[in-house]
């Protein structure tokens, strides 16, 4: 099926298209890595991804984001692998954002993401090359849960 694009897509694919490209090559991705960077991604290249108003695609207008769709999420995640720019943008301004909309989280987390402050990611895996381990524990502590161990 496909894909075509309105007048505002258009336009955000485009920016999106010429920030990955001058700011996050696949240069970019070689330098991190040749480094070992432990964190495997530029936090200030996340602060601009921020700046551009990317990380709030997904959130509601009336909580400071843009209040976009999937689409115009999609356009960006798609200019991102174009250049193989290593981002938190798939687990924390798109998985994150959709996990916690509508929660009592949202209100205290979004604004950490709409700035480039915080960073999400899944806790999947304990185990390396993804073998069945599961040893964290969550035990009820008060209206949530204490998380023992790690992913």
């Amino acid at each position: 099926m496909p894909l075509y694009l309105n007048d505002e897509q258009t336009m955000l694919r485009d920016t999106a298209k010429d920030f990955v490209a001058e700011h996050a090559p696949v240069s970019h991705l070689r330098k991190l890595r040749d480094a070992k960077d432990t964190t495997g991604f530029s936090r200030d290249l996340w602060k601009q991804f921020a700046e551009m108003g990317f990380t709030g695609i997904l959130i509601g207008e009336d909580e400071g984001g843009l209040g976009l769709g999937h689409v115009e999420a999609g356009v960006v995640l798609e200019e991102i692998g174009r250049n193989l720019s290593p981002s938190p943008f798939l687990s924390t301004a798109v998985a994150a954002v959709e996990a916690l909309k509508g929660t009592p989280h949202a209100e205290r987390v979004f604004p950490g993401i709409l700035a480039g402050d915080t960073v999400a990611a899944l806790a999947i895996d304990e185990g390396a090359k993804h073998r069945r381990v599961i040893a964290m524990q969550a035990e009820r502590a008060g209206n949530g849960f204490r998380l023992t161990g790690a992913k």
